[in-house]
């Protein structure tokens, strides 16, 4: 059983279940199938069916990684598609803070002032709390 590439820290940034079906299916293939399919309680079935729109392989993949989340029916929770596009919107809004003023942003991405600073305040590696023996 192959698995699709995808990076390492883009895994690192997704809560645990979309991190197990973006593992499992790929980056592409997986905002399609969380278009279709995300925000409903889904029976991830042992054998193939073409309910899902998966084809077998994929369907194998994701009973592997999505083993910790299911409940004892083989049912688990699909994440939406927004989860993965405000990782996406974020990681953008920091690309882009040193030639683009939080104004500027807020409107084009329909969000306040404030929200743009939280995002690019989350964005930052430098912890703003000194260390008290430094």
């Amino acid at each position: 059983m192959d698995f699709p590439d995808v990076a390492p820290e883009l895994l690192s940034s997704l809560p645990p279940v979309l991190r197990a079906v973006v593992r499992a299916l790929g980056y592409i293939r997986a905002q399609e199938w969380l278009r279709a399919w995300g925000g409903l309680l889904i029976n991830l079935p042992k054998h193939h069916t073409r309910a899902l729109g998966l084809s077998d392989d994929e369907l194998q993949r994701l009973r592997v990684t999505l083993a910790p989340h299911l409940d004892s029916n083989d049912r688990f929770s699909v994440p939406k598609i927004d989860k993965l596009w405000i990782r996406h919107r974020n990681a953008v809004i920091n690309a882009n803070k040193d030639w683009q003023s939080a104004a500027q942003q807020a409107r084009a991405y329909q969000l306040t002032v404030r929200m743009i600073t939280n995002i690019r305040r989350e964005g930052e590696d430098v912890s703003r709390q000194m260390d008290l023996f430094d």
